[in-house]
């Protein structure tokens, strides 16, 4: 009786395992298009701030659309391009108040290394991709949407972070 629990509760979880692959594995190499809802976290501000981040978690909003300007002799693609609304300056970020337009886009990881330590779903977002202080978040696809870390590099030194970002109007960061 014994052994026939245990085989009944192995195939079961061997089922919910299968489904949650496959629901994952339909979600690798998804497009970004559309509205997400995004929370970033700092883990470590910049070491040569002049004050303390106001916040240590921000959450807003990033949309994309396709970037149909993407030949196929572009080795550096960009598939998808958008805009931000995320109040960078709570975490000590955007400290030079650029007037430039909140960019973003999205792209497979360039980084040879990141290709081999991470599955092929993973994600490259790049913030503010013209500005002197560039916020590069890399993620991975799961059911749940998309997580990672982020840094931020500038002439004063590096910041880093986590992120998540989630289909807009499917749960609400709570912030």
């Amino acid at each position: 009786m014994r052994a026939l629990v245990l085989l009944s509760a192995a195939l079961a979880c061997g089922g919910v395992q299968r489904e949650t692959q496959v629901a994952a594995d339909s979600l690798a190499g998804q497009s970004l298009v559309g509205a997400w809802d995004a929370s970033l976290s700092l883990t470590r501000p910049y070491p040569l701030g002049l004050t303390q981040p106001a916040a240590r978690r921000i959450c807003g909003t990033i949309g994309f659309v396709e970037n149909h300007r993407v030949t196929a002799s572009d080795a550096d693609g960009v598939p998808s391009v958008g805009v931000y609304d995320l109040d960078l300056s709570q975490l000590g970020l955007d400290w030079l108040k650029e007037n430039s337009f909140p960019t973003a886009v999205a792209s497979e990881p360039r980084d040879p290394r990141a290709r081999v330590s991470r599955p092929a779903d993973s994600v490259t977002i790049v913030l503010n991709p013209g500005s002197s202080e560039r916020i590069v978040l890399l993620g991975r696809y799961d059911v749940a949407g998309i997580d990672g870390d982020w840094v931020a590099q500038s002439a004063r030194g590096t910041a880093t972070g986590s992120f998540s970002l989630r289909h807009h109007g499917e749960s609400r960061p709570s912030c």
